[in-house]
C-alpha cells in the first residue's frame, strides 16, 4: 500500500490532541482540570462583579490570574507550541510518501527517509483525523486520514491490526 500526502499545521496540532487523548484518564483528567479552572475563574469574576471595591480586587486578582494562567497553559500553550514546532521543522514541509509492505513502513519526505520494521512499532493510535505510528511512548509518525480513501483506510486498519498492537 502506497500513500502520498503533505502534512499541515493543523495535522500537527490534531496529532498532539490524538496523542494526548489516547487514554481515557488523560482525556478526562484534562477536561476536569480545565472545567474546574474555568469554574474558579467564573466564580471569582462573579464575586468581583458583585463587590467591586479595592479590597475585593486585591483578594480576587491573584486567584483569577492563577486560574487564567492554568487555562492558558493547559489549553492555549500546546496549540501554540505545535504550530511553532511545525513552522520551524523543515522536514515537516513538502510531499511525503508512505509505503507499507510485509517488512514494515517506509517513509519518504523532502530531505529524508525512514524504514521501520513492524517489530519496532509499539502501538498505533487512530485519532479523529489521523493515524499515529509509535516507535516509542512519545515518538510517532503522523498519517492524515484525508490522504486515504475509505477503502484504503479499511485496508490500513487491517494491516496495522496484523502487525502492531492497538493500545489506546
Amino acid at each position: 500500500m502506497q500513500i502520498s500526502y503533505e502534512l499541515s499545521e493543523t495535522d500537527f496540532s490534531q496529532a498532539y490532541v490524538a496523542h494526548r487523548n489516547r487514554t481515557a484518564l488523560g482525556r478526562w483528567a484534562r477536561r476536569i482540570f480545565l472545567g474546574c479552572m474555568i469554574l474558579v475563574a467564573l466564580c471569582l469574576l462573579a464575586v468581583f462583579l458583585i463587590d467591586h471595591n479595592a479590597q475585593a480586587v486585591r483578594g480576587i486578582l491573584p486567584g483569577l490570574a492563577l486560574a487564567l494562567m492554568w487555562i492558558t497553559i493547559v489549553w492555549a500553550l500546546p496549540r501554540w507550541t505545535m504550530r511553532r514546532q511545525f513552522r520551524k521543522q523543515p522536514g515537516a514541509h513538502g510531499a511525503r510518501n508512505l509505503l507499507l509492505d510485509t517488512a514494515g513502513a517506509h517513509w519518504r519526505w523532502n530531505g529524508g527517509t525512514s524504514d521501520v520494521e513492524w517489530r519496532n512499532y509499539i502501538r498505533w493510535v487512530e485519532g479523529n483525523t489521523q493515524i499515529l505510528f509509535y516507535t516509542s511512548p512519545a515518538c510517532f509518525n503522523i498519517l492524515p486520514k484525508r490522504a486515504l480513501t475509505i477503502e484504503q483506510l479499511d485496508e490500513l486498519r487491517e494491516v496495522l491490526k496484523q502487525h502492531i498492537p492497538l493500545k489506546q
